[in-house]
Order: C-alpha cells, then sequence, then structure tokens
C-alpha cells in the first residue's frame, strides 16, 4: 500500500514539474559558499529594495529630468538607458527612462508614469530587451499591498517601437527586482506578513508559466548556464538560496525539422 501511494506522488509531482516551466532543483539554505553568484543584477547588494545601478552619470539631462535622481544607468544596444526617479520621501512621484545613443546624446524619453496611468506606485527595476526593443518594468507597492486594495506590484512591457503598451501582469506579481532573457522574465512579489512567491512570464505576452511559493520575498535573481541549461538562481529575504530549471516544453528542433521533412545530416 505504501509503495502504491509512494508512486502515486511520483507521479504527480512529475505531471506538475512537466507542466511548469521553473523546476525546483535544490534549497541550500544559509549555507551556500559552494554556489559562486557574480551579483551582476544587484550591484548594490541583495538586501536593498531597489537596483542602485548607475553605471555611467555624465548622460545628457533631459526636460523633466533635472529635479530627479538617476538610479539606473546601463549599456544596451542602441547606447545607454537611464531611470530617473523623485527623491525618496517625496509627495509625488515620477519615473523617468531614457535612451541614449553611444555618445550620451538622448534618444527618446518615456514618462512611466505617464504610459502607465498610475503616480502612486514605485518602479523598483527596469530592463530594456535589445532584440525587440522592449522597455520593461514594474510599479510596485510601497507598503502594504492592502493599503491599495491589492492594486499594485505590477509588472509592464512597453513595445517603443510601436510607441504602445504591449502588455501588464496581474496584480502582485513584481516587486523588487526581476530579469529576463529572451523568452522569458523572472520576478517576484513579497511583503512582511504577506504571501511571496516566484514567477516566470512569457516575455512577448506576459503569460503566466509558473507561480510558486516562497518562504519569503526573493531579494535577488541571477541566471546561469550549466551543461547547456538555463539555471536560475533566487536568493531570499532570509538569505536562503533557492536553484530552479529553466524548463522549455517549446517543441525540440527534431520535431520541427520532421514538420518540414527529413532533417540533414
Amino acid at each position: 500500500m505504501k509503495k502504491t501511494v509512494f508512486c502515486l506522488m511520483a507521479i504527480m509531482f512529475c505531471a506538475a514539474a512537466s507542466a511548469q516551466r521553473l523546476i525546483p532543483v535544490r534549497s541550500y539554505g544559509t549555507d551556500w559558499g559552494s554556489v559562486r553568484l557574480l551579483n551582476t543584477n544587484k550591484p548594490n547588494g541583495y538586501i536593498y529594495r531597489l537596483r542602485d545601478d548607475v553605471r555611467n552619470s555624465d548622460l545628457q539631462r533631459v526636460e523633466g529630468t533635472e529635479n530627479l535622481e538617476m538610479i539606473i544607468s546601463e549599456p544596451i544596444d542602441l547606447g545607454w538607458i537611464a531611470l530617473y526617479r523623485s527623491p525618496m520621501g517625496s509627495s509625488d512621484y515620477s519615473f523617468v527612462a531614457v535612451t541614449y545613443d553611444s555618445e550620451g546624446t538622448p534618444l527618446r524619453t518615456f514618462d512611466l508614469c505617464d504610459i502607465t496611468g498610475i503616480s502612486d506606485c514605485e518602479v523598483q527595476d527596469i530592463r530594456w530587451d535589445p532584440l525587440h526593443h522592449y522597455l520593461l518594468f514594474n510599479m510596485a507597492c510601497v507598503s502594504y499591498s492592502s493599503s491599495y486594495g491589492g492594486r499594485c506590484s505590477r509588472l509592464f512591457c512597453y513595445d517603443t517601437e510601436a510607441s504602445r503598451l504591449l502588455w501588464q501582469s496581474d496584480y502582485l506579481v513584481s516587486n523588487d527586482i526581476f530579469i529576463i532573457n529572451d523568452k522569458y522574465v523572472f520576478c517576484s512579489y513579497g511583503f512582511t506578513n504577506e504571501r511571496d512567491y516566484l514567477y516566470m512570464l512569457d516575455l512577448h505576452t506576459g503569460k503566466q508559466y509558473s507561480k510558486l511559493p516562497m518562504l519569503k520575498s526573493v531579494d535577488y535573481l541571477e541566471l546561469q548556464e550549466h551543461n547547456g541549461r538555463e539555471v536560475l538562481y533566487a536568493v531570499d529575504y532570509d538569505d536562503r538560496l533557492y536553484e530552479y530549471a529553466v524548463s522549455d516544453t517549446s517543441a525540440s528542433p527534431r520535431k520541427k525539422a520532421r514538420k518540414g521533412g527529413k532533417k540533414k545530416r
């Protein structure tokens, strides 16, 4: 009887693993010195809720950013992108992203509050997708989500070439750091005395592939490649490290080749 129950549990686990795109591999606890994280996604430190990453402070200011703080400036395919924000404690929020050419000359300006129609939440991270020129950013709760009626901490994807908002996630999906690759967005939501989750979304549609519960909110995320496969590492508020396999269940090259004829040798 015990063997039958064990087999049924194994089948259920395998079914769940194949249905989701993020598969838990290992929990290291707080003793994870054997794993080398590069900390490139949050160089100011895991414990901070804002990613402060200014790599070029000499970028030309544009109108509307004179009294804002630059908290992110990083290289992109066009040259540079920068995020400017209201100083901490301001009564009115303002978040502006600016793209620059390689010489630091402004190309385009994006008022993130105007794009979303949201002025009472906080942009805590932005990412630039160089393949499609998507600008991704979150609008996060500054305090408990109950103060917003649960209507906060969304992730947004803006198509800069089409000048339109491509998609927005559900509420309570992204605060603090998030990262992307060429297909997916990896993000999380968590706050004191609230439920904490790790998510994996489709980069082009925002479709939710995975929603995994966490013991504490996620402070840091990093992708690495091991033996030709992508691995996601997540560090939580209590400094515990988790490892996940990034599973892509799309058709394999062999299957695609069969649809179009015999595979060439």
